[in-house]
């Protein structure tokens, strides 16, 4: 891993976004690597753009400034596609996951600079089916092990992600969650 592997979340309030950055955070805490999760926030109401980072490393981290060159961009509500503040510091090697049922190839158009490294999933359908409302963060995470496999792999995110949803949810909910991450990693699609 170089220096710093960073991940930028794009959200609205009440999406999930914060919460999948700390939940993310603390399941790659597990794997030995050195971690930071911390939201940035617009006007603080349901429904308004949220961004979340965070940022993994071998070493210890020292910096807490917003990721500005993302390794990784999510976005969690695709009609924020097209807003500036998302393509910001995207280059050909950054990938993005998109919750969205739609293609990859489809939507990669839009980001012509990442060189194709766009990858969909249908997070809210996900979340649908298991939790009755729409809540993407944990298929998006299971999405990210698919992408970013050399940052935590499936494996590692399932067994360090139970202890830190049967804490905040219970047992119930968190059984739900780790299946949201199972079905986000299969689910995955490439452009």
């Amino acid at each position: 891993m170089n220096k710093y592997f960073e991940i930028r979340w794009h959200g609205r309030g009440g999406q999930g976004v914060v919460t999948g950055a700390k939940s993310l955070a603390k399941a790659v805490q597990g794997t030995g690597k050195h971690v930071v999760a911390f939201p940035e926030y617009g006007p603080e109401r349901r429904g308004a753009p949220v961004k979340a980072f965070n940022r993994f490393s071998d070493e210890v981290i020292r910096t807490h400034t917003p990721v500005r060159t993302p390794n990784l961009v999510i976005i969690a509500d695709p009609t924020l596609i097209g807003n500036p503040a998302v393509a910001e510091g995207i280059d050909k090697d950054t990938r993005i996951i998109i919750n969205s049922e739609k293609s990859a190839q489809e939507l990669g158009k839009v980001f012509s600079q990442s060189n194709g490294n766009i990858y969909t999933v249908p997070a809210n359908r996900i979340s649908r089916e298991l939790f009755g409302r729409e809540l993407p963060n944990s298929a998006i995470m299971g999405a990210i092990a698919k992408v970013c496999g050399d940052v935590i792999s499936l494996e590692d995110l399932m067994v360090n992600s139970g202890p830190v949803f049967e804490e905040m949810l219970g047992a119930a909910l968190a059984e739900k969650n780790l299946q949201a991450i199972k079905s986000g990693y299969e689910e995955t699609g490439a452009s």
